[in-house]
């Protein structure tokens, strides 16, 4: 959840930037173009506003010069003529280069005439009443109407030039226009700069448009994927909790199971120990019938003395002592005891063989035992002794159902292993690997339940932090268990 929450954070952080920036970039376009416009006419206004102050001066000088009738006094002095275009072409230069003054000959037409040329070139140089063609009437006709200056670009031209027209006012009466002609090529220059900057301010504005752009699909399409991701992890978590339920459910079941197991194999067993029990009781049993005959009919011969009486009374109470001592290993054998307890092999295969030894013996099977270990561990010992039990009762089995000659069962203990073999042919190669499955059994009778196997291994893994594993030898299988002491498990 806090991925997503980042993730969404800095989702957010890239929307806010992509907004300022363009923003910014827009902002920053439209100032320049209010700049660049404020340029331009700050240009053109100097230049105008210097034209003007020459203008006003050649106004001035031509005023003081001639009578209120401009045209009659250059016409009848042409000294002064001269001398007027002599101070004009003083203002000649690259970029004023012409300057004249006209005048309309009538208001009823629209023809103009020279007053004075200040160009420098005789050949471009226009005489005095020599008739002029205005580029615009309607520009030149308005001074005469507003008695104010104005201004008009050449379009028509390749180069960018500006004529400027000054009234010349006597007694309120336009009596001429001076005209100066200039170029505005420092303020091409200018534009065109300032067009090249606001081409690539549009640009920029363009790019920055265009990272937004896809700054907000890949942030829509990120939210898009988070919201996929986290349904997705919403359904994933729903089924992971679904499947934990499930498997808790399943790991109940199978507790529930291996406890049926468990007491199925238990019940079995006890069944066994109950045969085995019968077997050593039996003994006793004859010899405590026997006593007791004996000791009726001495008592009904009246040949029974006192000596007599009590030496059969004390045969009677040994083997009644047997018979409880073998209930008593009966009762602890499947004593519910979960608690752990410190012990060896020695003691455990001890109190085992004192149950079924006899039930084993009866049966012609010798049982061969090299207990080397005194290695003390510290489970649940009763388990332990149910392990060994089966074992020992499973090596019986197969020798009995097979009529081995000679049959043998060795126990073997060293350091923290025990091991329980036979001379029984051991266990097929094929079903080696599945004896310890639940309900596998290999009883020819198939009467076995398959589970004293199954919960063996269990107890020993599971219950006693054990191992139980099978193989087989020259003589037959060799089942081994492997415990560990407390110092290996603190390992």
């Amino acid at each position: 959840m806090m991925r997503f929450i980042k993730k969404k954070t800095t989702t957010y952080v890239f929307n806010v930037v992509a907004v300022i920036v363009l923003l910014g970039s827009l902002g920053v376009y439209f100032l320049f173009n209010e700049t660049s416009n404020a340029i331009q006419e700050t240009n053109r206004d100097s230049h105008l506003e210097y034209i003007d102050n020459i203008t006003s001066n050649i106004s001035d000088i031509i005023v003081d010069a001639t009578s209120s009738d401009i045209y009659s006094s250059l016409q009848s002095n042409r000294v002064l003529r001269d001398t007027l275009e002599e101070s004009l072409q003083l203002l000649i230069t690259q970029r004023y280069r012409y300057i004249y003054i006209v005048d309309k000959i009538d208001d009823s037409t629209q023809e103009f005439r020279f007053l004075l040329d200040g160009s420098k070139n005789l050949e471009d140089k226009s005489e005095f009443n020599e008739e002029y063609t205005p580029l615009n009437y309607k520009e030149w006709n308005r001074v005469y109407k507003i008695k104010k200056p104005l201004y008009y670009e050449h379009k028509d031209i390749k180069s960018l030039w500006l004529t400027y027209l000054k009234p010349i006012i006597i007694d309120d009466e336009v009596q001429a226009i001076i005209a100066i002609d200039f170029s505005l090529e420092d303020h091409k220059s200018i534009v065109k700069s300032l067009d090249r900057l606001d081409e690539t301010f549009e640009i920029v504005i363009i790019f920055s448009i265009f990272i937004f752009v896809i700054i907000v699909v890949f942030a829509f399409l990120d939210d898009k994927r988070i919201k996929e991701l986290k349904d997705k992890s919403e359904q994933i978590k729903k089924f992971n909790e679904t499947l934990q339920r499930k498997i808790d459910e399943e790991v109940e079941k199978n507790r529930e199971k291996d406890k049926q197991i468990m007491q199925q194999s238990r019940l079995a067993q006890m069944g066994e120990m109950i045969s085995m029990i019968a077997h050593q009781w039996r003994q006793p049993l004859g010899a405590i019938g026997s006593t007791s005959v004996a000791l009726q009919f001495k008592a009904r011969l009246h040949k029974l003395d006192d000596e007599q009486a009590m030496e059969l009374a004390e045969k009677i109470s040994g083997y009644v002592k047997h018979l409880s001592a073998t209930i008593d290993d009966f009762r602890d054998f499947f004593k519910s005891n979960k608690i752990k307890s410190d012990g060896a092999y020695t003691e455990l295969i001890s109190s085992v063989l004192g149950i079924m030894e006899t039930s084993i013996s009866n049966k012609n099977i010798t049982i061969v035992k090299e207990l080397n270990s005194t290695t003390i561990f510290f489970t649940y010992l009763n388990e332990i002794k149910q392990v060994i039990l089966n074992l020992l009762k499973n090596a019986e089995d197969v020798l009995l159902e097979n009529n081995i000659k000679n049959p043998t069962i060795w126990i073997k203990t060293y350091d923290t292993v025990l091991e329980i073999s036979d001379n029984g042919g051991g266990v097929p190669t094929e079903i080696i690997d599945t004896v310890f499955d639940p309900y596998f059994s290999t009883k020819k009778e198939k009467n076995g339940t398959g589970l004293g196997l199954y919960m063996s291994k269990t107890i020993i893994e599971e219950h006693c932090d054990g191992t139980l594993s099978v193989h087989n030898n020259d003589e037959g299988a060799v089942f081994t268990i492997k415990m560990q002491t407390p110092s290996q498990e603190k390992l």
